[in-house]
């Protein structure tokens, strides 16, 4: 597969480029694998013909796409990516299939561009995803409880600005989030100000996780009230291997390193902080669930067949991870497998299928058409890591 590296502000510049070997000295951020249109792969067949993967999908959707997905989905319906974070991403939100088959109608019927700068909706589908670290990864996931945003407000927030984010009635903890989250968002340009003065001064004498991103985030966003999210949100490090998954409606940011991505075929975000780009506050607040908790870091699990699956109640997409050393040199992937693609992270692949042979490098990926008659993947180098990205076996 050929595929498109985006090059945003927020990219790395090293991660990438160590992968691929591609020599750029700047920002290079995600590399994006399947059909989506600002992004998408070309394959190179075995006879040197290089198509876009969808036309190779279109010429015979049942066997490159399985008659099912055909018809569910119409097309490949996940979107993979190596995302190389070497500076925060905005904090986020996407809306649930049906917010989104909502609001996206809403705007065409509005006559708003795709391309607007205010355009909420690029798309009608959801996209919950998945992010799992191939180096220490930091992230923020969901709400903190409202007893730890209490403790790390409270000492430094102004006496006459508790009122308008600390409720003192007694709330539940959802109805308490979305108080104190919406009194923040809607903050006054002075009050804005007064808060972040405080917060940035207490933030500066102390030594937590959560105090040294407040630090570094004011560094690249001054001014900006998503600099305070590490107080109300979990702020963590994903070891290399574990991951995260992002359902619809839970607020997040990735802060720094590399992982694997892999979401439902969309690009809907609605933002809140850490970004330039549009923020509208009531849709985001439309969007978004209020429940507080600890994130769940997954970890995979083993199959039969020697792959590790994490998972998740995606319907669009599984992540799956192969690790090729000592022990297990060789996989055998069943007859019948579903539409899928494998990227290689680590080391050097050899894929066999039917008589045909293909060697992947570190960066490099392949397209397995589904129902496949049996794939053998074995490492070239001693030891070979990599992901695979497939659609949910029927």
């Amino acid at each position: 597969m050929i595929n498109t590296i985006q090059n945003y502000a927020w990219g790395s510049r090293e991660y990438l480029q160590k992968l691929t070997g591609i020599e750029e000295k700047g920002p290079l951020a995600e590399l994006w694998m399947g059909v989506h249109p600002r992004g998408e792969s070309r394959v190179c067949l075995s006879d040197g013909t290089i198509v876009p993967l969808s036309d190779l999908i279109r010429q015979d959707p049942e066997r490159y796409l399985g008659k099912s997905l055909q018809m569910q989905f119409g097309n490949l319906p996940f979107l993979f990516k190596l995302l190389a974070a070497g500076e925060p991403l905005s904090i986020q939100a996407h809306p649930s299939k049906s917010q989104a088959e909502e609001g996206f109608a809403r705007e065409n019927s509005r006559g708003i561009p795709l391309g607007a700068f205010h355009r909420n909706y690029k798309d009608d589908n959801h996209k919950p995803e998945i992010i799992c670290a191939l180096t220490p990864y930091w992230a923020m996931k969901g709400f903190r409880t409202p007893g730890e945003i209490k403790t790390d407000f409270l000492p430094w927030l102004p006496e006459y600005m508790a009122p308008a984010l600390i409720p003192e009635e007694d709330l539940s903890s959802e109805e308490f989030l979305r108080f104190f989250f919406q009194g923040l968002m809607t903050l006054e340009s002075p009050e804005r100000e007064s808060v972040l003065e405080a917060a940035l001064l207490w933030a500066s004498r102390e030594k937590s996780d959560a105090a040294r991103w407040v630090m570094k985030l004011h560094e690249k966003y001054p001014g900006d009230i998503g600099i305070l999210a590490p107080l109300y949100l979990n702020t963590l490090c994903l070891k290399p291997g574990d991951a995260l998954y992002l359902p619809a409606g839970e607020l997040h940011a990735y802060l720094e390193g590399f992982g694997v991505e892999l979401m439902a075929n969309s690009d809907n975000v609605l933002r809140g902080g850490l970004t330039p780009k549009h923020i509208n506050v009531s849709e985001l607040l439309k969007t978004l669930t209020f429940a507080p908790g600890k994130p769940e870091i997954l970890k995979p699990r083993l199959l039969p067949d020697g792959t590790s699956l994490y998972d998740t109640p995606s319907k669009e997409f599984q992540l799956l991870q192969i690790n090729l050393k000592k022990e297990i040199t060789a996989l055998h992937l069943e007859t019948g497998y579903p539409v899928a693609i494998l990227v290689v992270t680590e080391g050097c692949m050899r894929v066999k299928e039917e008589g045909a042979e293909l060697e992947l490098r570190e960066g490099e990926s392949g397209f397995i058409s589904s129902g496949t008659r049996g794939i053998n993947i074995s490492a070239l180098t001693g030891e070979a890591r990599g992901f695979i990205a497939r659609a949910v076996p029927e």
